[in-house]
Formats: C-alpha cells, sequence, structure tokens
C-alpha cells in the first residue's frame, strides 16, 4: 500500500502514513471489514507495544545513512585542488602554494571522514551514536530516552530530503548532520517501542520466506 499524499509505502494496516502523517483511514476499502473499538478497551500505542528487556539479545535494527549533501564540499573543491595542483603547485613549489594545497585539502578530507566515520544505529535496546575522527565520541542512548533527540530541516533539507538530528548529553550538545530520510529516524523516536515491534515483525517475515 501507497501513500496518497506522498507517495511513501506503508503497512496496509497503518491508520495514519509514517512519514506525512495523513489520515489513512477513509482510504480503506468498503469490501473490508472495519474493526470497532470500545472506548475502555481500546490501546494507546504505549499500551499495545512494549520495549525489550535489559535480559534480551541485542539486535541491529536500523542503520540511518548520510546524506550525498555531506559531501558536497568535497564534490565541489576536488576538481579545483587538481587543477591548481597540476597547474600551479608542480610549476611553483612555493611556501605559498603548499600553504594552499593544505587549505583546499583540508574540507576535502574532513567531510570524507567524518562521512564514513559517524554513525547512528538502532539497535532493539539503544541508539549507538559515533561522532568524530581522530578522538570519536561515542555514546549509548537507551531507546527510552531516545526522545532526547530532534530531528529538524532546511528549506534545502525539505527539498533533497535531508535533516540533522541534534540532541544534549551530559551538559555537551551535539549535531548530527545530513541525515538521509529523516522523516524515519523522526518515526522511530515518536515510538521506538512500535518500531522495534514492527522491525522484528519483518525480520520474521523474512525469515519464513
Amino acid at each position: 500500500m501507497f501513500c496518497p499524499n506522498c507517495g511513501k509505502q506503508i503497512k496496509d494496516s497503518d491508520n495514519f502514513c509514517r512519514y506525512c502523517g495523513t489520515d489513512l483511514r477513509n482510504e480503506i476499502s468498503s469490501s473490508e471489514p472495519v474493526r470497532h473499538y470500545d472506548e475502555n478497551t481500546q490501546k494507546t500505542d504505549n499500551d499495545e507495544y512494549k520495549l525489550p528487556g535489559d535480559d534480551t539479545e541485542e539486535l541491529v535494527l536500523y542503520d540511518v545513512k548520510k546524506h550525498w549533501m555531506a559531501l558536497f564540499w568535497p564534490i565541489v573543491l576536488t576538481p579545483v585542488f587538481f587543477v591548481y595542483f597540476w597547474v600551479i603547485f608542480l610549476n611553483t613549489h612555493s611556501f605559498f602554494s603548499w600553504v594552499v594545497v593544505l587549505l583546499l585539502l583540508l574540507p576535502i578530507v574532513y567531510p570524507v571522514l567524518r562521512y564514513s566515520s559517524d554513525k547512528i544505529i538502532i539497535t532493539t535496546r539503544y541508539a549507538h551514536i559515533k561522532l568524530g575522527v581522530l578522538n570519536p565520541e561515542e555514546i549509548d542512548i537507551p531507546l527510552k530516552k531516545l526522545d532526547m533527540l530532534e530531528v529538524s530541516q532546511t528549506s534545502m533539507g525539505r527539498m533533497l530530503d535531508y535533516g540533522m538530528a541534534a540532541f544534549t548529553y551530559k551538559s555537551e550538545r551535539y549535531d548530527y548532520g545530513y541525515i538521509k530520510t529523516p522523516e524515519e529516524l523522526q518515526y522511530i523516536i515518536d515510538n521506538p517501542a512500535r518500531f522495534v515491534h514492527e522491525a522484528m515483525e519483518e525480520d520474521d517475515e523474512k525469515a519464513s520466506v
């Protein structure tokens, strides 16, 4: 089933689109039976889904990917670097030319290293976050405290489908930029227990095929 508003694939049983929030209850076919719930027996998401206990096996469920915009400056500056290197640097070898080479290399190499080293991995128990290159900061956030992550998007981010996650840990603020499809991470943050339940169900379905 696909959302009639944003076009993204969702589950047939969803009442609301997990990406844009569109009410899907009016999209149910008249041929399908409609289940009615009594107010006293209706469950909320928090009642229906429970996080796994600390004694359960920790399984990786989701790996947050970085958007290609994280490599914007390397993409732009790499041709400039090679032109300067072949046309000017090899013919001068002056101290100033070395300074220019280093200044061009820094915004090329560092974003590439961050692109490969930064990680946000969601498991059945934690969000494992790694930030940095030489002395990376590694932070483990329990899923029940996942709402400390705040996802935001700029106007350009909404156009190209990328965003940023920010959080405060031990009185320090951390920014994790250029997240690909940030609405998926927001869906996990909104109800991590529901996400774990659905991810485990999908794994079971794949295993049974």
